[in-house]
């Protein structure tokens, strides 16, 4: 595999943190006025209806909380607090949120580096079926970063992504097969048949 494969790989992992809003509970009621209030720009009101649903775990409702002050909107900029409230969401079936810690947690968001929470929080998110941890999870798994390495288990995970229509999995799924890269044997037909499924996904 040559270096610049590598970098084009490894740079893949840190995906963009989700900024979006979750309103899967509810499309009425106090979440979705929340949103109203969001998209107004109005972040103090959405709090207000967010907050007691988060008291009553609600998970979106803490999940939305958690980007508030990640993103420091209507309160000040807090990623100690954004953990608090992903965690929370997390613990109430987020895994969204789940998703975000684990990026938080790579890029150094809480002072230091965390491969290993960040692996953590990415399994639990992956296993439930999240495209963007699975991918994440994949690479984490085909450096041995944070964990052994395991090839078989990244492919895997890399496979369940792109049937979810994940493009960072797709891309890789065909450059894997087009190089043979991380001891996977090249596949000619493989890789065409990925590098039509990235095709079909940029067009999107």
């Amino acid at each position: 595999m040559t270096n610049k494969s590598m970098h084009t790989l490894a740079s893949l992992l840190f995906a963009c943190i989700l900024f979006a809003l979750s309103i899967a509970s509810a499309q009425a009621g106090p979440l979705n006025d929340g949103l109203h209030a969001f998209k107004a720009g109005d972040y103090q009101q959405a709090m207000a209806y967010w907050k007691p649903l988060a008291e009553k775990h609600n998970p979106d409702a803490l999940y939305n909380i958690g980007l508030l002050y990640m993103k420091g909107l209507g309160v000040k900029k807090d990623y100690r607090a954004a953990k608090h409230w992903f965690k929370q969401a997390a613990k109430y079936g987020s895994v969204d949120a789940a998703y975000n810690l684990g990026v938080m947690y790579k890029k150094r968001r809480f002072g230091y580096p965390s491969s290993k929470d960040a692996l953590y929080w990415w399994r639990q998110a992956a296993e439930r079926g999240h495209p963007e941890s699975q991918f994440n999870l994949g690479v984490m798994l085909v450096y041995g970063n944070g964990t052994g390495k395991d090839v078989p288990a990244a492919l895997k995970l890399w496979q369940q992504a792109a049937r979810q229509g994940n493009a960072n999995a797709i891309h890789t799924l065909a450059q894997v097969y087009e190089k043979g890269l991380f001891g996977i044997p090249a596949d000619p037909a493989k890789a065409a048949y990925w590098e039509k499924r990235a095709k079909q996904t940029a067009r999107r």
